[in-house]
């Protein structure tokens, strides 16, 4: 922590982020000819990466690491706190302004790659998704400068590509509800945005688990897991019934109290004969005292 306050004020006394911003032309700079854009991108929350209070906050609570700097600045310089402009602006993607420009063109690579850099969780669930096998990419649904979700999101845009599937019963019966394609296929974490690794973007696998359906369906998946347990018990029995010998419960009950009945007359006739044997002892002990001291024996 004091390590990187240190870093900081020798970058201000130092003067880097002047000499970074001769090289990043800065937002306004691209304004006058990319004005739609510029529009698109100034109320985005690339624009204001730096400047939100809840960025603020949680960098300031985290010790102001100026690794957070990498993806909440323009031309960031690495192991330091100088960077050349606040947030996300053209230059972080397209790259510090070219000298030959407009001449020289400065397109961005089309693939989600460049958005792993600052975004490695959402871009991990979306490599494993369909979409990403299926080379769905980042822009093919979010806006390009805007950031936020083409057609407004929601079932409108997932009605673009998956129009049968808002028919089918599933989908239909949840949309009544008032539950979009968002709700279950882009759910938001169970345990709050995490201010280390990410913005608490929703998940991005699409997949719905057993863990999406438990948030409304507590009850319903529950006694589903306890379905299992006694299918599992049930298979216990059938195989003692194998065992037994016996094609039904009812035929192995009966057994159960043949053997109970059986048992405790065992335990019945353990007492009698131990009962036998103490009589038969204490009349063998009588007859040779008998014996011993009877009217004539000798002494």
């Amino acid at each position: 922590m004091a390590r990187n306050r240190t870093a900081f004020l020798l970058a201000i006394l130092l003067g880097a982020p002047a000499a970074l911003r001769a090289k990043y032309a800065g937002p306004d700079a691209c304004a006058d000819c990319h004005t739609q854009e510029f529009q698109d991108w100034k109320p985005s929350v690339h624009a204001r990466a730096y400047v939100s209070e809840v960025f603020q906050k949680s960098w300031k609570e985290n010790g102001s690491n100026v690794a957070c700097l990498k993806c909440h600045t323009t031309g960031w310089k690495p192991g330091t706190a100088a960077y050349a402009h606040e947030g996300v602006t053209c230059e972080s993607c397209h790259g510090a302004m070219a000298e030959g420009h407009p001449a020289d063109r400065m397109p961005i690579p089309g693939g989600s790659d460049m958005c792993r850099e600052c975004h490695k969780k959402s871009h991990g669930e979306w490599k494993l998704s369909k979409h990403g096998q299926k080379n769905i990419r980042c822009f093919d649904c979010h806006k390009v400068h805007g950031q936020g979700l083409r057609l407004g999101g929601g079932d409108a845009l997932c009605g673009s590509c998956h129009a049968a599937k808002l028919k089918d019963f599933a989908h239909a019966t949840h949309h009544q509800e008032g539950l979009s394609c968002n709700t279950c296929h882009f759910p938001k974490s169970s345990a709050g945005p995490d201010a280390i690794m990410g913005t608490g973007a929703p998940g991005h696998n699409l997949s719905v688990g057993p863990q999406v359906c438990d948030r409304c369906h507590e009850e319903t998946v529950h006694k589903s897991g306890r379905l299992a347990d006694l299918r599992s018990r049930m298979s216990q029995t059938e195989k003692h019934m194998a065992v037994a010998g016996v094609t039904s419960v009812f035929e192995l009950n009966e057994k159960a109290k043949d053997l109970e009945w059986k048992l405790e007359r065992a335990r019945s006739n353990a007492w009698l004969v131990a009962l036998l044997g103490l009589l038969a002892g204490l009349g063998l002990g009588w007859v040779a005292a008998w014996y011993a001291f009877r009217p004539g024996a000798k002494k």
